[in-house]
């Protein structure tokens, strides 16, 4: 069982997280966030889940995601915190972030729904940009999969392991 968390950016103390399904009032929340996940094209993505603190439900993240069964992998189709969170909106107004780790955590859920699925970890997405494209890289051991896509990357399952192994015995509460 996974205990996930992420760090809070003052004080940096951890805060226990967890994963559901993601519920109409949460894509209804993103208005104000890089993505509004209630266009019909964010409607129809497939396995939407919500990252939420554990004491007060408050929203951190969303993701989508896919089981490949031709790559062997869960495919993650798009994934974003939020915007009190999300470095790319906050660094445009000059303000810090709440919380550090939601894409991490998001990740290690991943791992574990590949690991669930006999796919060994393995994670396959596409960076945004190419300053996440070198954040996945030296963070999570991502690597660019293809040339002919230069932001298309893959989590192998050793890269898979150290991402998840953080969140393995420490106790949520």
């Amino acid at each position: 069982m996974l205990n996930l968390y992420v760090l809070d950016a003052v004080s940096d103390e951890r805060i226990p997280v967890g994963v559901s399904e993601a519920t109409e009032h949460d894509l209804t929340a993103t208005k104000d966030w890089q993505t509004s996940w209630t266009t019909p094209f964010a409607r129809h993505l497939p396995n939407k889940v919500a990252l939420r603190r554990s004491d007060d439900g408050d929203l951190l993240g969303l993701m989508s995601y896919e089981l490949d069964e031709r790559g062997l992998a869960v495919e993650i189709l798009y994934m974003e915190s939020a915007r009190h969170s999300n470095a790319n909106l906050l660094h445009a107004i000059g303000q810090q972030k709440r919380y550090y780790g939601t894409a991490k955590a998001l990740f290690a859920y991943a791992v574990q729904v590949s690991m669930d699925a006999g796919f060994d970890g393995v994670l396959v997405f596409r960076a945004k940009t190419s300053e996440l494209l070198e954040y996945y890289a030296r963070e999570f051991g991502a690597r660019q999969l293809a040339a002919y896509d230069p932001f298309r990357m893959v989590i192998w399952e050793d890269a898979a392991e150290r991402i998840i192994s953080e969140f393995r015995g420490y106790p949520n509460g």
